[in-house]
């Protein structure tokens, strides 16, 4: 064996820092905790090949007084530390000294700074831990800047095991939005040496939840809540924050738990397991969580000095403190488990701009003999982007029903007037059209009360339409103004009804330009009555309800259909009764009261010509309008109201009815009278409803969920290889 001898200080020192810098990763994080420790509020970063050419952080900070540049890259010369007791209480993210000189010698080392008391900046470089010449004045603003080039140049070895410089520069990317999510208050900003935009910019008064959204996507950002745990003095555990996910993340990008204790990053493979055991019973198999969690523990209980690059850290009580945060995680999750969103194929692919509407127009007009141009001659129309509707034609269909209508109208109408002159002045007016209409519908039994007869019967009666200025209508119609989706309301005005696929789940397709939609058309008639309510607000239509026995029109007996208490049925009854004269002024819901003090309910407010509402929910109508609707709030009274007559009006469900199903009756429902129900539905939705939505529907983001891009023509073109 060969005589032990001391290693030459060179290759000492080149091994120890082939401990701490590993790779540019490394280096960034040394440097970034160093610009920290120096309360810079913003950092900006160069890469270059991953930072192996180039490495450049410059930061704000309180920079380097000049007499401490020749120290600056001595092995274990640091301001942070005087004796080893400190390691107990400290508080900067350096304390060796070792970072600086470390990168000095395996990389060419230059650093600029200047102090707030210095006139100017100071640049000098390093080479194995000493200045290469004297600091030179130089132009600089307050703050320092490390320019670390050729990392590794004398180390072959250590450069042929880096990995892609894509592949560090990502690495180092993950290190700056770890650095950043966590430091509140300090600006961040990445690229690449010669691209024009930054990879990750972060403002300093940018939020936590900002931040992660910058650096992970609003999908996480939207999955995630806040986390905060009570401290555990016993365990010397003083207080635990930050970020978890719900049961809602869906990332198919798995992003690695961040981890800071005592404001150090850190990783803890026992804490990232059991957090991760933990969600099993919460995320779908294959699915990991976001995790963002700043731990603080007693200093004295932490032993920061435990691996070269201090990416590892030992502290007491590591089982029991573990042991908490997972239990605390779990009730936190377990109160939240009570619904789940999954991803699916939602239309919203690219906001609409004007180009893209003109190519729209061009590619649903027909063709005319008009003189074109070389360049419009020349260009090719493909069969797969060729629009073959155009919204703004109507169907043949659609003629025929409008004659049908119109007929059966003047008849009743013509006859129906001459009943109705007495007391015509009593009525309101619909805001769509200047007259009032009035609605005729028998009621049979209160137990089931159900529209089947719908020859609609008109009276037209001209009357002033009410000008309305309460404050409260105009905030509730600027809430409707601000919250429309401008993508959405152009989709639904330019778009072709097709038609209903199920009439259980209210689901009803539409195509507009190349694509095929799935509505929701519940939802969709949720929004427009209630925004044809605002708009027509005490300008309604009245429906009349009429029935040989008046006794089935009392609140009372229509309430008794809900099987409700007495007490309840008396406490809604006196609630609209005191406020009918407001009912009726601003909602056509007239209430009359005979001698005996029984209300009876007389008209409700027409919204839609043509169409009626199934008066199977008028129970439930009226019970929600005494319980729900919050009368001392001026607003939220009026907003309830409409909200209320808005779901009255929704299309009902038409349950799937067998040839052999029985009501509870006894009596078989047929097939024919199903099919006559669906029809008539599907006639009302499509030559009545639908073509007010496309002329006065303001869509809101809140039904984006509702509508759902099932196909497009290029896409099927694909498959099927033709139209």
């Amino acid at each position: 064996m060969g005589k032990i001898r001391a290693l030459d200080p060179s290759v000492v020192n080149k091994i120890a820092a082939g401990e701490i810098i590993i790779s540019p990763v490394n280096a960034l994080k040394e440097i970034l905790e160093n610009s920290i420790d120096a309360g810079a509020t913003m950092l900006e970063i160069l890469v270059r090949d991953g930072g192996i050419k180039l490495l450049q952080v410059s930061d704000n900070g309180c920079g380097i007084q000049l007499d401490d540049l020749p120290l600056l890259c001595e092995r274990f010369a640091t301001s942070k530390l005087t004796n080893f007791q400190d390691l107990e209480n400290i508080a900067t993210y350096g304390f060796r000294g070792e970072a600086l000189a470390s990168i000095s010698h395996i990389a060419r080392l230059s650093v600029t700074t200047k102090t707030n008391d210095e006139q100017c900046a100071y640049k000098v470089s390093y080479n194995e831990g000493k200045m290469v010449d004297k600091p030179k004045p130089v132009a600089g603003k307050n703050g320092t800047s490390i320019h670390v080039e050729d990392l590794f140049y004398n180390i072959p070895s250590r450069l042929r095991a880096l990995k892609t410089p894509n592949e560090e520069f990502t690495r180092i990317l993950d290190v700056v939005g770890r650095y950043g999510i966590h430091s509140k208050g300090i600006g961040f900003s990445c690229k690449k040496f010669g691209d024009s935009s930054y990879s990750i910019t972060l403002k300093p008064d940018f939020t936590t939840i900002d931040r992660i959204r910058s650096i992970y996507g609003n999908n996480v950002a939207t999955s995630i809540i806040g986390f905060e745990m009570d401290s555990n003095e016993n365990l010397g555990l003083t207080k635990v924050s930050g970020y978890i996910s719900t049961s809602n993340l869906n990332n198919k990008k798995s992003v690695q738990p961040i981890f800071f204790i005592n404001d150090r990053l850190v990783t803890c493979d026992p804490l990232r397991r059991a957090i991760y055991n933990t969600y099993t019973n919460y995320l779908p198999k294959g699915t990991r969580p976001f995790i963002y969690l700043s731990i603080n523990i007693s200093p004295p209980s932490v032993d920061v000095n435990v691996h070269p690059t201090k990416r590892e850290v030992r502290f007491l009580h590591q089982d029991e403190i573990i042991d908490e945060i997972t239990t605390s995680i779990n009730d936190q999750l377990s109160k939240l488990d009570t619904t789940r969103t999954f991803n699916r194929g939602v239309m919203m692919s690219k906001p609409l701009t004007d180009n893209s509407s003109t190519k729209y127009s061009q590619a649903a007009t027909p063709t005319t003999t008009h003189p074109m141009n070389s360049s419009q001659t020349s260009q090719r129309r493909y069969e797969n982007k060729l629009v073959r509707v155009d919204s703004s034609q109507a169907k043949i269909t659609s003629f025929l029903k409008s004659s049908q209508y119109n007929s059966a109208e003047y008849i009743s109408a013509s006859q129906h007037i001459g009943k109705q002159s007495n007391t015509a002045s009593d009525n309101n007016k619909d805001k769509a059209t200047p007259i009032d209409l009035n609605d005729d519908v028998n009621i049979t039994r209160a137990q089931s009360l159900q529209d089947e007869s719908q020859s609609n019967t008109y009276s037209m009666l001209s009357k002033e339409r009410v000008t309305v200025n309460l404050t409260s209508i105009e905030s509730l119609r600027n809430q409707v103004d601000m919250s429309a989706h401008k993508e959405l309301t152009e989709i639904f005005a330019g778009s072709n009804y097709i038609g209903i696929v199920d009439y259980y789940k209210r689901l009803l397709t539409i195509q507009f330009d190349l694509k095929l939609f799935l509505v929701d058309y519940g939802a969709i008639c949720n929004e427009l009555f209630y925004q044809i309510g605002l708009t027509d607000f005490a300008n309604f239509g009245t429906i009349q309800l009429q029935t040989q026995d008046t006794e089935q029109l009392s609140i009372r007996n229509i309430l008794k259909t809900l099987n409700l208490a007495e007490t309840k049925i008396d406490e809604i009854s006196s609630q609209l009764v005191e406020m009918k004269e407001m009912l009726w002024e601003y909602f056509s819901i007239e209430i009359i009261e005979n001698e005996s003090h029984v209300a009876f309910l007389k008209t409700i407010p027409l919204l839609l010509k043509g169409y009626t509402p199934s008066l199977s929910k008028l129970p439930l109508f009226i019970y929600r309008l005494g319980t729900i609707v919050n009368w001392n709030s001026e607003q939220e009274c009026l907003d309830g109201i409409l909200k209320q007559i808005a779901l009255f009006y929704i299309p009902e469900i038409i349950m799937e009815v067998s040839s052999s199903s029985e009501s509870p009756k006894g009596e078989k429902h047929s097939n024919t009278e199903n099919a006559h129900k669906k029809e008539e539905l599907s006639e009302k939705i499509e030559h009545v409803i639908y073509p007010c939505l496309k002329r006065r529907f303001l869509a809101p983001s809140s039904i984006v969920d509702d509508v759902i891009e099932i196909a497009n023509l290029p896409g099927l073109y694909k498959v099927f290889e033709r139209c």
